[in-house]
Parts: C-alpha cells; sequence; structure tokens
C-alpha cells in the first residue's frame, strides 16, 4: 500500500478534529421556525415608539417643487431602531394648526417597507409632495403607526425650514 499524501493526511487531521469538537453532524442551526423557548409570544423587537427624526426636512425637487423628505424611525422596548408593520400616516400641519396635507404608507406591504427603510439612518426615509401649496417655514409632521392590533403610535417633529431658492443665483 502506498503511503498517503501529506496535504489529504493533514485534511484528514483537520476535518475529525473539527467533527469532534463541534460534536458532529447531530447539531442543526436555529431557524425562524425553531425559535428558542425563551421567545415566545409577542415579537420582542416589534416597534413600540416612533419618532420623527430630526434629518426631517423641506426638499426642492428639480423641478423647483417643494417635499418632505420625512425620515421615521420605529424603536423597539429597549429602545433600538427597528422595522416594523402598519399603516404610517403622515400629516403636516401649519403653526397655528392647519392641516396642509396627509400621507398613507401601507407598510404591511413587504416591498413598500424594503422600499422605504434606509439602512444607514435606521429609519423609513418617505418624500412627500406638496403640489401646489403656500408651506410655512416651521411646519409639524405628524407620524402616526397603526400597528396590525389596532394599537397606535405617534410622535409630532418639526420640519426644518425651507430652502431657499437657488435658481436667481445661477443667471
Amino acid at each position: 500500500m502506498s503511503a498517503l499524501n501529506p496535504s489529504v493526511g493533514l485534511l484528514i487531521a483537520v476535518t475529525a478534529a473539527i467533527l469532534a469538537n463541534t460534536g458532529g453532524c447531530g447539531r442543526r442551526p436555529i431557524t425562524p421556525s425553531r425559535a428558542p423557548a425563551a421567545v415566545s409570544g409577542d415579537w420582542p423587537f416589534a416597534p413600540t415608539q416612533i419618532l420623527v427624526h430630526p434629518l426631517s426636512r423641506y426638499w426642492v425637487t428639480t423641478s423647483h417643487g417643494k417635499e418632505v423628505e420625512a425620515r421615521i424611525q420605529l424603536l423597539d422596548a429597549d429602545g433600538f431602531p427597528t422595522r416594523g408593520i402598519g399603516r404610517l400616516e403622515l400629516t403636516l400641519t401649519s403653526p397655528n394648526g392647519r392641516s396642509i396635507e396627509t400621507w398613507v404608507l401601507q407598510l404591511n406591504n413587504l416591498d413598500t417597507n424594503r422600499a422605504h427603510f434606509d439602512n444607514v439612518t435606521r429609519t423609513y426615509l418617505v418624500r412627500l409632495s406638496l403640489p401646489n401649496q403656500d408651506v410655512p417655514d416651521r411646519a409639524e409632521l405628524e407620524a402616526k403607526l397603526v400597528l396590525p392590533t389596532g394599537r397606535e403610535i405617534t410622535d409630532y417633529g418639526k420640519v426644518a425650514a425651507a430652502p431657499a431658492d437657488r435658481s436667481d443665483s445661477t443667471k
């Protein structure tokens, strides 16, 4: 019988050591369908708080229209940013309480949910059109998430002043 190639022998030895230390092939990874017993009932990372993030602001489009660039953050019970499902309702009001515009985003639609979630800021980014509106410099944005259970979480935040029109400065 011929001698074993040294690299094959090393590979067999390493494989045997790995199998001995991991208990062989009997262990299975935890999958979502096999969650640990400590996670039972409601999902512990579901949103319990909503914030109108300070990065929310007015935005001037390339066609010189105004939008609200709303950044909405959901927090779990530990205060960490999380994603959520439900109906996100955004209402812009003037300083005197007059409703300017309302928008609704269905976060139950997973494609919509993914499309609006910004992984860098851990917020939902929603660009809200303001067609032909006189927009006050300091409006308030109400963000309300209606959860699948019917429970509502709400926050209010200021929207930064609309930027000055710079189209005249290029002439």
